[in-house]
């Protein structure tokens, strides 16, 4: 079928068509999800399990390896990694990537089945193990804190809890949670001695108020017609109910709880989880997107609320911002449509320039035609407006481009002969379409790897392949019905005269391309030192590129610095708590600036002590609570005094908080988390590892461009052993479970029931009355025991011994084998790569030394290219497989196929050139541009070489030689234009787009430059050595090339 002459045909249907999706793009736009990069699958799961009082080995032992052992059973699973610290045991678990989106639920039901299946062979008193997949790859872009002076905590969590109610009325909020909030207990202060003296021990008071304390249906009762509930009362409903709780005590009598106890309510303190806006206290709000929703208009929402709320809120208590993903959403967004207009400016300009305004207007007009389609099936197709995408237009913008030109001038040179428009046009389509359409798929099939690569950098790379794809079969669909309807209304058949006077432009092609043309005739005449001089250049710029800097993805550009502050595994939070306050103080007095204005520096900060906040950002992951952790929030005057803050914050640090472990960074960029630079040592002995990871971190001291060098198990913290007297205790009627009671109750507290109050549940704990004395050896050996048995009251110290010891604070595994991790993270101007060379001679000698008893593995950085590129790489055979099937189908000859294939790596020449004059590095999205570069490349080659064959048709009579010049000479220009289109319109990209679109665009517009002279000068010269045209006595003559 003849589209063009099928559109022609049904103008009118084809034009409402056209004006319909063209309204609906426009629609579409307005209505696309918005956000910074594109979303991505999360294949992971935590699996947390508590057994309170256990020692990190013992967890290990008999909690995390029991359940990593039922866990590896799981085919799905890739890789598991453990954490076993004091009285908790964490495994995180990962899937094959092969996992899809819609099977993970089902996967995740098979876990926790399986870890149902286990529970009953874990140890008595633990609690779990609980599957936690829900909110892990939850963004909760926007952060806002209720903030208080001087007004009770109660009446702050009340207005933070209807502030939250209003929230989630917000049509684009899908959760909001809390930050900061005080956990509440119910306590019951009686000590073992009290209980003893009323015949009780602590488990049989927690069955007496269990037994109280009902929330039971009562069922049902059926009266006539009507089924009537029964709902009996019993549960506690006020302390008071706590109080007058029935105690039946060993006389026979009953007595009041409240009469042998002292019972109230209080906040757990110390507190667990404390968040400060500025140095103040503050509770925060976590709001996350819905799916589909667009963040820029949520934040417009929450901005609107907050000003709301801020009138109705009593003197004391504000609702401020605190972290904003929205605002920088809605600027990088709006400086990536900035750069998409610029683009299609420069190219529009170039288009008008250089082709005049008939052939121009006809391309000029298709760009923006192409624009609105493209959103349209966006919209189809659910792909948002972000970075990648609009990236993914404007990289787009030269190759629809090219299209155009070939399309306009091809019907304008045969109404330049006296063909009508409407002949010309058909004539065009009939000649133009199968390659054209070709062409594109052979260019989007260069991107097909990135859509199908499952990893969370291909996830987020893959709607570079259907925006391309959107765009390009868009522009092929437009060329033949937009374009012809477009020419029938502006074009007039006017014949050529030889004598038409031309533009100054067009005399200065025109002797360029005379000029192009000898310089041709002499590469046809020397094939063999053309090809041996281009293959030179290509092995020097293989030789240079692994000199390159390489950097998976480059830090974010976001105005933001995080400060992560780590005790020693133990510290109490009064301690961290304190530290943070150190750190506050500094940036109160040193950093902190009320405007953006020409003062660099902090404009507020946030902290989050005892637990990081939930997930603000891509680059950031949330730990399990503990005690000796900080999280520190800086918003600064802009991404380019970043720098300069975190210098400052370093050397602060260093000089006063020297027993902390305390890293300042930027975000990690694009999805990339955790520490650049790791290094994974596994073994069985511990204290070898910890020898091992000793020695490792001052030799990694010695490497220049590291810095907060550490290791992820900490120094040994101290412990205390229990020995009970087996003998002792069984004299007095003792079990070691009467013994763990009494310390629990007598220490930390012993959990009896629950209080509920409103929608929340509030633990009773049965605890020791308060007293000055300090937790110490001492103490605990005078822990009062009773034995219900016997009726006897025991210390602790007459039927065991407590002796002090040092433990590892925690035990981390990987892949089932105990591993400690040394990492660190990167001076300016340096990247793992630069670490990782550098410390691999010592690893190799220390690995002799280890005999086998020891391994060791780079992750961080590493880590994460082997996987993202491996997996990119991985599908690289079938993209490669598809183009050549397409050109052999388009050409039915293998030598034609293998000219185009072998000019694709060439093109690497100029990309290194670019990257070395720009100073850059070499990146994920750097290989992106690379692998772009080579579509357009492709795209090129086949309208080229299919230009030698129409013009071997067209004049049956004329010479292969005059057949390979016509073809050059002809496509001389549409391929200048296209290199100039693509180049120039990649600038702005450069530009604004930051660091991490800065290598893809120095590939582009540099390698097109070189990539123009192989299309050019080498895809004629591989096609006269393939195809044997003898260019040896050839004259040339410029008159020959007109026809």
């Amino acid at each position: 079928m003849n589209l063009t002459k099928n559109t022609l045909n049904n103008s009118r249907i084809y034009i409402i068509a056209l004006i319909i999706i063209a309204a609906m793009g426009v629609k579409n736009y307005f209505d696309l999800s918005q956000d910074s990069m594109p979303p991505y699958t999360i294949r992971m799961a935590t699996v947390i399990t508590q057994f309170p009082g256990a020692s990190p080995l013992r967890v290990e032992e008999l909690v995390t390896d029991p359940l990593e052992e039922s866990i590896r059973e799981m085919v799905e699973v890739k890789s598991i990694e453990s954490e076993s610290r004091s009285g908790l045991s964490v495994i995180t678990i990962e899937l094959e990537n092969e996992i899809s989106n819609e099977n993970l639920r089902d996967v995740w039901d098979e876990l926790r089945q399986k870890m149902d299946d286990i529970k009953p062979l874990l140890p008595q008193g633990t609690f779990g193990p609980m599957v936690k997949d829900k909110d892990i790859g939850t963004v909760f872009g926007v952060i806002l804190g209720v903030t208080s002076d001087g007004v009770e905590q109660n009446i702050v969590e009340e207005h933070a809890r209807d502030i939250r109610d209003e929230l989630l009325q917000l049509p684009d909020v899908e959760k909001v949670k809390y930050g900061g909030i005080q956990e509440e207990r119910v306590y019951i202060e009686m000590d073992d001695q009290q209980l003893s003296r009323y015949g009780l021990t602590a488990k049989q008071l927690k069955n007496i108020i269990a037994s109280t304390n009902i929330l039971y249906s009562g069922g049902e009762l059926v009266l006539g017609k009507r089924r009537i509930l029964i709902e009996p009362t019993g549960n506690f409903e006020t302390i008071d109910d706590v109080k007058n709780t029935l105690i039946p005590v060993s006389n026979g009598a009953s007595l009041l709880l409240g009469d042998i106890a002292n019972v109230y309510s209080d906040y757990v303190a110390p507190r667990e989880k404390i968040v400060k806006v500025n140095g103040e206290q503050a509770i925060a709000l976590y709001i996350s997107l819905r799916d589909g929703a667009n963040i820029v208009n949520l934040g417009d929402d929450v901005s609107q609320l907050i000003q709301k709320i801020n009138t109705e809120l009593p003197i004391g208590i504000e609702l401020v911002r605190v972290a904003s993903q929205d605002q920088i959403v809605s600027k990088q967004v709006n400086d990536f449509l900035v750069s998409l207009i610029q683009s299609i400016v420069i190219v529009l300009t170039v288009m008008l320039l250089f082709l005049g305004f008939r052939t121009g207007s006809l391309v000029a007009a298709l760009i923006p035609m192409v624009v609105l389609f493209s959103f349209f099936f966006m919209y189809v197709l659910d792909i948002g407006l972000n970075k990648v995408s609009l990236a993914a237009l404007i990289i787009s913008l030269g190759l629809l481009v090219d299209n155009g030109i070939v399309m306009a001038e091809s019907i304008l040179t045969r109404t330049g002969s006296g063909q009508s428009v409407r002949d010309a046009s058909i004539a065009a389509c009939k000649l133009l379409m199968i390659p054209l359409l070709i062409s594109s798929l052979t260019t989007s099939s260069a991107f097909l790897s990135f859509a199908l690569a499952q990893t969370p950098m291909g996830e987020m790379a893959s709607p570079l392949f259907y925006v391309v794809t959107i765009a390009l079969l868009s522009s092929w669909f437009l060329v033949f019905t937009f374009v012809p309807l477009l020419a029938l209304a502006i074009v007039k058949v006017k014949q050529k005269s030889h004598h038409q006077k031309q533009s100054r432009l067009d005399r200065g092609m025109e002797k360029l391309n005379l000029w192009y043309n000898k310089v041709l005739v002499k590469a046809l005449k020397n094939p063999l030192l053309v090809t041996g001089v281009v293959l030179s250049l290509f092995v020097i710029s293989l030789i240079a590129l692994p000199f390159l800097p390489f950097k998976l993805v480059p830090d974010s550009d976001r105005n933001l610095v995080t400060v992560d502050i780590k005790l020693p595994t133990g510290t109490k939070i009064e301690l961290t708590e304190k530290t943070v306050a150190v750190v506050e103080e500094y940036i109160k007095d040193s950093l902190l600036v009320t405007n953006a204005g020409n003062e660099r520096g902090v404009l507020d900060f946030s902290s989050y002590i005892g637990e990081g906040p939930e997930a603000y950002d891509l680059g950031f992951m949330k730990d399990e609570p503990n005690s000796n952790y900080a999280h520190m929030l800086l918003n600064t005057t802009g991404d380019t005094d970043n720098e300069y803050i975190i210098e400052k914050l370093d050397q602060f640090c260093y000089t006063n908080l020297p027993e902390a472990d305390i890293r300042v960074n930027r975000l990690s960029g694009a999805g990339a988390a955790g520490t650049p630079v790791e290094i994974y040592i596994s073994g069985k002995d511990m204290e070898g590892l910890a020898k091992i990871a000793e020695q490792l971190k001052q030799q990694m001291y010695t490497v220049k461009g590291v810095k907060n060098v550490t290791d992820d198990w900490g120094p040994k913290i101290k412990k205390l052993i229990v020995q009970i007297d087996e003998t002792k205790a069984k004299r007095v009627g003792l079990t070691n479970a009467d013994i763990a009671t009494a310390l629990s109750t007598g220490l930390s507290g012993f959990s009896v029931g629950s209080f509920r109050e409103g929608t929340k549940s509030i633990p009773i704990i049965l605890k020791e009355p308060t007293t000055e004395l300090e937790h110490s050896i001492e103490y605990v050996n005078s822990l009062n025991v009773y034995s219900p048995q016997t009726n006897l009251n025991v210390t602790l110290g007459q039927i065991a011994d407590v002796i002090l010891d040092w433990q590892f604070a925690k035990v981390n595994r990987r892949e089932l084998n105990r591993t400690i991790t040394v990492g660190g993270y990167l001076k300016p101007g340096y990247t793992a790569k630069d670490i990782f060379t550098d410390l691999t001679p010592w690893l190799e000698e220390q690995n002799k030394i280890w005999d086998g008893k020891y391994s060791y593995s780079f992750g961080g950085e590493d880590e994460d290219t082997n996987e993202n590129l491996g997996a990119i790489f991985q599908w690289l055979p079938i993209s490669f497989g598809l183009i050549i099937f397409l050109l052999v189908l388009q050409f039915n000859s293998i030598r034609k196929a293998g000219i185009i294939i072998a000019t694709i790596p060439l093109g690497m020449i100029g990309v290194v050139i670019g990257w070395y004059i720009g100073q850059s590095f070499v990146s994920f999205f750097g290989i992106l541009g690379v692998i772009a570069l080579a579509g357009i490349l492709i795209n090129d080659s086949i309208v080229l070489l299919d230009r030698i064959d129409v013009e071997k048709e067209e004049g049956p009579d004329i010479t292969w030689q005059d057949a390979i010049m016509r073809a050059a000479n002809h496509k001389f220009r549409p391929v200048l234009l296209t290199t100039l289109t693509t180049s120039l319109g990649m600038i702005p990209l450069l530009i604004s787009g930051g660091l991490l679109w800065e290598p893809l665009a120095l590939a582009i517009i540099f390698g097109l430059f070189f990539a123009t002279v192989l299309i050019l000068l080498l895809v004629p010269v591989l096609y006269r050595l393939l195809f044997r045209v003898s260019f040896k006595d050839y004259e040339f003559d410029a008159s020959t090339l007109h026809h």
